[in-house]
């Protein structure tokens, strides 16, 4: 009768019914250790791990599909990885997954945000570089640098080189417009007004803008002067005239300014515009033709005043008078062997044998007279 139950249990896979059977048997005269019993145990054993193994594959299903329903929201997958853990286990080969999948998730919204990152700070230094701000382009090189792109990012390197490149550009063009503006002013020292404004030019005035443009231009590239003011300036140095220019000075001291004032402008222009320049040389030229003029007129008027002294001298017939003069002309310019001093001191030599001729001549005829006298006496 027991066996007869427990089989009929164990055939219809009946937990409830297999258990009343074993344990009907286990109390009667077979015993706990009845084979009857010990074969009821072991079916229902079997029974009790089918059902746990299924509860366990259902909850495996559910847990896994939530997983994979998860895996593209990185929220919500860590609340189904961390529920999935507590149910399925740490190590279970889902949850591993996930895991993976997690990592990625958290890889690729890492990496956007980096890539979010860098672009934004890539537009801040593009947008400095193309306007070309260079204090707006170093703030942005170092607020890059400073977000975690790094000072050997490609981003920052790029903009460093555009910095370099904007400080190169702002030094040529500062020491250009220092180029244009020493030229600008050396030409003008020099009387020979390229720009405008000033009184010597004949040009329209509408004319010296447009060369003034062409000029600063030209002179912003090479430092040369465009074909327009090339004629001009060739034109002005044709037509100076030292003489002229000494003569509208009007006095020694007016023209030693000029020099000075021109002198001081060639000092400064020259560390801008180089030794060689065509300009500095025609400077250097200019001022040497004014000192020579000045020089030729100031001798020239330390000539006639000394020869107007050595003739006024000689007219007088004042030899001493005549050897002082003499004697200045020599110690001045002139020297010893201009024919003014030669001249003055023939006269002088002459005039000097001329007196002590009279004067011996006097002296005789004294003694002459003085003879007769003299005999007289000695004979009474």
């Amino acid at each position: 009768m027991h066996n007869d139950n427990v089989d009929s249990a164990i055939k219809v896979r009946d937990e409830d019914e297999l258990e009343r059977a074993i344990h009907a048997a286990m109390f009667s005269p077979l015993g706990k250790r009845h084979p009857i019993v010990i074969k009821g145990k072991r079916a229902f054993e079997e029974m009790v791990k089918e059902r746990n193994r299924a509860e366990y594959e259902e909850v495996e299903r559910v847990q896994v599909e939530m997983l994979i329903a998860a895996k593209d929201d990185m929220e919500e997958l860590k609340k189904a990885i961390a529920q999935a853990s507590d149910v399925l286990g740490s190590s279970h080969p889902a949850v591993e997954a996930a895991r993976l999948d997690l990592k990625d998730l958290r890889d690729a919204a890492n990496a956007q945000e980096y890539q979010n990152l860098c672009d934004y700070h890539e537009r801040n230094i593009q947008d400095a570089a193309s306007k070309f701000d260079e204090e707006g382009l170093a703030w942005a090189i170092s607020r890059a640098d400073k977000a975690g792109l790094g000072p050997a990012h490609p981003i920052i390197e790029r903009g460093k080189q555009q910095l370099s490149q904007m400080q190169r550009d702002r030094t040529k063009r500062e020491r250009r417009a220092r180029e244009v503006e020493s030229l600008r002013l050396l030409l003008l020292a020099m009387k020979i007004d390229l720009f405008g404004g000033n009184a010597n030019s004949q040009r329209p005035q509408d004319t010296s803008r447009s060369s003034e443009s062409s000029l600063s231009s030209s002179l912003a590239a090479s430092i040369v002067l465009d074909e327009p003011a090339m004629l001009e300036y060739e034109d002005s140095v044709k037509r100076w005239d030292a003489n002229v220019w000494l003569a509208e000075a009007g006095s020694w001291e007016a023209a030693e300014h000029e020099i000075a004032e021109l002198q001081k402008t060639l000092k400064k222009s020259k560390i801008d515009l180089g030794e060689l320049h065509f300009v500095v040389l025609a400077a250097y030229n200019r001022i040497r033709e004014m000192r020579d003029a000045l020089h030729r007129a100031q001798y020239k008027e330390i000539e006639q005043y000394h020869i107007s002294k050595i003739a006024a001298a000689a007219a007088s017939g004042d030899l001493e008078e005549l050897d002082k003069s003499v004697r200045l002309a020599a110690a001045s310019e002139m020297s010893w062997q201009h024919p003014a001093v030669q001249q003055g001191k023939r006269l002088y030599e002459e005039g000097r044998k001329i007196r002590v001729r009279i004067l011996r001549e006097e002296q005789e005829n004294h003694s002459q007279l003085g003879l007769p006298s003299a005999v007289t006496w000695m004979c009474p």
